[in-house]
């Protein structure tokens, strides 16, 4: 092929056309075989180029995610994570967890998502939290104290003998056993206060964002994806990461406290770990703002 002269032959892709061979490579537009052919060919339209892709939401796993949605057709918060190398983009915020930095995200994302709301302080959410700690405990001494009493009135004899015999010689090797009827009512306890808990917090939470702790502190929960409310879903999620540890009680007690102090350095949204994964955030009511159109 590469010996034949240049000129106009019939395409052998499809013998109802000719196109012009230039001697390497045939090139140009084809002609119908029973057109005159011009003395040049006209050159190809160039290939339209494709669309660019629209930025798609980050994965799950990012946790960008939960609050990435709500935006409609406009581009998502973007998170850009911390690798080795990387450096902190312009005009953009850390983002930190116990003051680790883990990512940047930038002033105008971050004023996106919080639709002109103030962040509560974490001594507000403290504050709220204990007010609402005292209300679950009143709470319990009413309805659960009948189930309380019995097991400590099952379990104190076996603690009064073990105390006894420790007391008499420490190297007796005395060892504090309970009969199963105490572990059951423990049990019991456990679930009707779990129970307690999710009744006073998780409805009133679904219908205004605040238990009573909150509205006296002037804050409330609010969803960071700022045009998706706040479902039954993400809400018993959110009380299940508070909550749930203290199955474990005493070593669940360690990851309940470690939650509730999370928000004093957690930036930018100041975020308990309970609200990681329901992207939730508290903030003041006193001094929320309508978002802009």
């Amino acid at each position: 092929m590469t010996m034949i002269e240049p000129g106009w032959y019939k395409d052998p892709a499809d013998p109802a056309t000719q196109r012009y061979w230039d001697g390497s490579a045939w090139v140009g537009k084809p002609v119908p075989a029973t057109a005159e052919p011009p003395e040049r060919p006209e050159p190809l339209d160039p290939e339209p180029e494709p669309p660019a892709a629209k930025p798609s939401a980050p994965e799950r796993g990012d946790q960008t995610s939960l609050y990435a949605k709500g935006f409609g057709d406009d581009d998502p918060p973007k998170l850009v994570q911390r690798t080795p190398g990387a450096v902190q983009p312009p005009d953009s915020i850390p983002i930190r967890s116990l003051g680790v930095t883990v990512g940047w995200i930038s002033r105008r994302d971050i004023a996106r998502i919080l639709s002109g709301r103030t962040l509560a302080h974490p001594g507000q959410r403290f504050v709220a939290r204990l007010v609402d700690f005292l209300l679950i405990l009143a709470l319990n001494a009413v309805i659960n104290g009948y189930f309380i009493y019995q097991m400590v009135r099952d379990a104190w004899p076996h603690i009064r003998d073990y105390m006894e015999a420790y007391t008499a010689d420490p190297d007796s090797g005395a060892q504090l056993e309970m009969p199963a009827s105490v572990s059951e009512q423990w049990w019991i306890v456990l679930l009707i206060a779990l129970g307690l808990w999710f009744a006073y917090e998780v409805p009133s939470t679904r219908d205004t964002g605040q238990t009573l702790g909150k509205r006296l502190m002037g804050i409330k929960v609010v969803s960071l994806a700022p045009k998706i409310e706040l479902g039954w879903g993400r809400l018993i999620l959110r009380w299940s990461y508070a909550a749930l540890p203290l199955i474990c009680f005493p070593f669940g007690a360690i990851l309940w406290f470690l939650d509730a102090i999370w928000c004093i350095r957690d930036r930018p949204f100041r975020q308990c770990l309970h609200d990681k994964s329901p992207g939730t955030a508290v903030v003041e009511v006193t001094r929320e703002k309508e978002p802009t159109a």
